[in-house]
C-alpha cells in the first residue's frame, strides 16, 4: 500500500514522526523543540525522520497553543468588488513581512453575518481584525471587540464613533471633485447612482456629489433614489430604470466603478453612445475602469496603500504602540476619461492628500 505521508497527498504531522520511530508523540516535541526529555540518539533519530518525510511545523497551531499568535483577521465585503480583494492582497503582503499570518473571509453581500464571523475569529485566538465594510449597524460589535482588548482598524470605510484606528480618504471631497471637474462640461441633467445608506463612504460620495450640483443649481433627477447594492446587476438595472424614467438624463454619477460598468452595460444595450449621449463616471479606481475599451473617469483611491497602511497600524497596536486612534487621510487622485468625453471640463489633476489627523 502506498504511504500517503510518503508520497506527499497529506501534511506530516508529529503522529506520524511517533510511529514512525516507535516513539510517543512528547517525545517527538521535545526533539523538535531542542528541549531535554529525550536521549541524543533518540533525538537524532526523530530528526532524521522528519528530514525523511519533509516536516514542516504548524506555526500557526504552536503559536495558538502558546496563547501567542502572530495571526490577524481581515473581513472583506463583496470580493466580487475589486476595491476588497486589492485592499486584502496588499494587506496580507504587509503583514507577512512582520511576521504574520492572515485569515481572510469573505462576508458577500450577507453583511448580517459581520458579527458571527468576527467573533469565530477571536474564537480563534487571533490577535486583531481589519474591518473592511463597518456600518453604523456596526458599533455594537466595535464595542464588544474593544472590550475583549481585540485591536481593530478600520479600513476604507470608517466609524468616528467608536474609538479605532482607521485608514481611507476623502469620499466627500473627492466626490465633489470629479462631480465639479465633468459637470463643468456642461452637463445638466444627472442622476446619482451609490450604495447602501448603511456605508459611510456611500453616504459621503453622495454628500460631495450633491454638493457639486448645488453650486450650480442642479438637482439630481432622482433625489430620493440614490441608494441600492453595490453591484455590477444592480447598476445595469439601476440604470435601466433611472433612464426609463428621465430619458433626458445625460450623466449618471455612480460611486463604484462596479456600478458605473453596470450602467455602461445598460448603455450599451440601449444603444446609448457613451459620452456622446449619456456621460459615466466611476469611483475607487479600480483596474476595470480602464479595461480594454472600458475607460471610465474615475477617483484613484490608493487602494494597496490602504492595505499596507491598515496592516502596518494593525500590527503596531498589537505589538503596544500606544495613543489616541488614528484616522490616516491618504491621497487621492480625479482621473477623467473617455466616459465623460472632453467636453470642457479640465484635465486629470495630480494626487491631492487629504489631511492626516490623529
Amino acid at each position: 500500500m502506498v504511504d500517503a505521508v510518503a508520497d506527499g497527498r497529506r501534511r506530516v504531522t508529529i503522529a506520524d514522526i511517533a510511529a514512525r520511530a516507535g516513539v510517543s508523540k512528547a517525545a517527538v516535541s521535545y526533539a523538535l523543540n531542542g528541549v531535554p526529555g529525550v536521549s541524543p540518539a533518540v533525538r537524532q533519530q526523530i530528526l532524521d525522520i522528519a528530514a525523511e518525510l519533509r516536516f514542516r511545523p504548524n506555526r500557526i497551531a504552536q503559536d495558538l497553543r502558546a496563547g501567542t499568535a502572530k495571526v490577524i483577521g481581515i473581513l472583506l465585503d463583496n470580493i466580487e468588488n475589486p476595491v476588497y480583494t486589492e485592499i486584502a492582497g496588499a494587506a496580507v503582503s504587509a503583514a507577512a513581512e512582520r511576521g504574520y499570518e492572515v485569515f481572510v473571509s469573505h462576508l458577500g453581500t450577507a453583511s448580517d453575518r459581520k458579527t458571527e464571523v468576527a467573533l469565530s475569529h477571536v474564537d480563534r485566538n487571533i490577535s486583531g481584525l481589519i474591518l473592511t465594510s463597518v456600518t453604523v449597524e456596526d458599533i455594537p460589535l466595535l464595542a464588544s471587540l474593544r472590550e475583549r482588548g481585540v485591536a481593530c482598524v478600520q479600513a476604507y470605510r470608517g466609524l468616528t464613533e467608536v474609538p479605532n484606528d482607521w485608514v481611507g480618504i476623502d469620499d466627500r471631497a473627492a466626490a465633489r471633485e470629479l462631480a465639479a471637474q465633468v459637470l463643468a462640461g456642461g452637463r445638466r441633467s444627472v442622476a446619482i447612482l451609490s450604495g447602501v445608506r448603511e456605508s459611510v463612504v456611500a453616504r459621503n460620495r453622495v454628500a460631495g456629489f450633491r454638493e457639486a450640483l448645488a453650486e450650480r443649481g442642479i438637482e439630481p433627477v432622482n433625489p430620493d433614489d440614490v441608494w441600492g447594492p453595490l453591484t455590477r446587476e444592480a447598476g445595469v438595472t439601476r440604470a435601466r430604470d433611472v433612464l426609463d424614467r428621465h430619458p433626458g438624463t445625460d450623466l449618471l454619477l455612480c460611486a463604484s466603478d462596479v456600478i458605473a460598468v453596470g450602467a455602461w452595460d445598460h448603455a450599451r444595450e440601449a444603444g446609448l453612445s457613451v459620452p456622446g449621449d449619456l456621460a459615466i463616471t466611476g469611483f475607487d479606481g479600480t483596474g476595470i475602469a480602464s479595461a480594454g475599451p472600458l475607460q471610465l473617469s474615475t477617483v484613484n483611491a490608493p487602494r494597496r496603500v490602504m492595505g499596507e497602511c491598515a496592516a502596518t497600524m494593525l500590527i503596531d497596536r498589537i505589538e503596544g504602540a500606544d495613543g489616541p486612534p488614528i484616522r490616516r487621510m491618504l491621497p487621492y487622485e480625479i482621473v477623467l476619461r473617455d466616459s465623460t468625453g472632453e467636453g470642457g471640463a479640465p484635465a486629470a489633476r495630480p494626487a491631492r492628500a487629504g489631511r492626516a489627523a490623529t
